[in-house]
């Protein structure tokens, strides 16, 4: 049985999808609107068509897509693969703009077991509820940006990560089934959003180097 708390978060996430597709319907009126937006929404279209580029055209100046490049003949997009692809399957299925809303809602869950893990139900719950709140997670889960995707991999390799490394609570996760999850995670967001990966992976580098310093051999 669930409890009160859970069954709030769940409501939360809810929310938080519906709150998403109002923004991007009502707001961005399902539209890329930032050049980077524009570039991803191109390069999700050519992945849906199972391609990763395309011929450039005959005259590529004069069909001039906000950083999409071309070279040697091809046309594409500059941006790691990670999020496009993602991005693509939203096209393929007819989506697209539902990736991001779908991201909040798991974003948020996510978000409460990591505070509920670390610091408790309430603590959990808190952090769910204040990170729906932030205008700046609901203007990027309303577009089609990559922040989502980067924010979901962040938090579930944290989720993973402590359950592999740091056991903080009573439930049993297999360690090695921790461990993939968070290395899947990180690689994803590494094909996603690099620099974000970096910036994340390290505070647990360090905790990885002093675990296997101070570690049985």
């Amino acid at each position: 049985i669930m409890s009160r708390t859970c069954v709030l978060a769940l409501f939360l996430c809810l929310l938080a999808v519906m709150a998403s597709a109002l923004i991007a319907e009502r707001i961005y009126e399902r539209m890329p609107h930032l050049e980077d937006e524009i570039a991803y929404a191109w390069q999700a279209k050519v992945i849906a068509s199972g391609h990763l580029t395309v011929p450039s055209p005959s005259w590529p100046k004069s069909f001039l897509v906000p950083f999409v490049v071309d070279y040697d003949g091809r046309r594409f997009a500059k941006y790691p693969l990670g999020w496009p692809a993602l991005l693509g399957m939203g096209v393929r299925l007819g989506l697209r703009d539902w990736v991001n809303p779908l991201l909040a809602g798991l974003a948020i869950w996510l978000t409460y077991c990591l505070g509920r893990k670390v610091m408790g139900e309430f603590s959990g719950l808190l952090a769910a509820a204040l990170t729906l709140l932030s205008p700046f997670f609901l203007l990027n889960t309303g577009s089609l940006l990559s922040h989502p995707l980067g924010l979901v991999l962040s938090v579930a390799f944290a989720l993973a990560w402590l359950d592999a490394f740091w056991k903080v609570d009573s439930v049993k996760v297999s360690s090695w089934l921790a461990t993939v999850t968070a290395a899947l995670c990180l690689g994803v967001l590494i094909l996603s959003r690099p620099f974000t990966a970096l910036g994340v992976a390290l505070p647990f580098s360090v905790h990885g180097a002093y675990l296997w310093l101070g570690g049985d051999w």
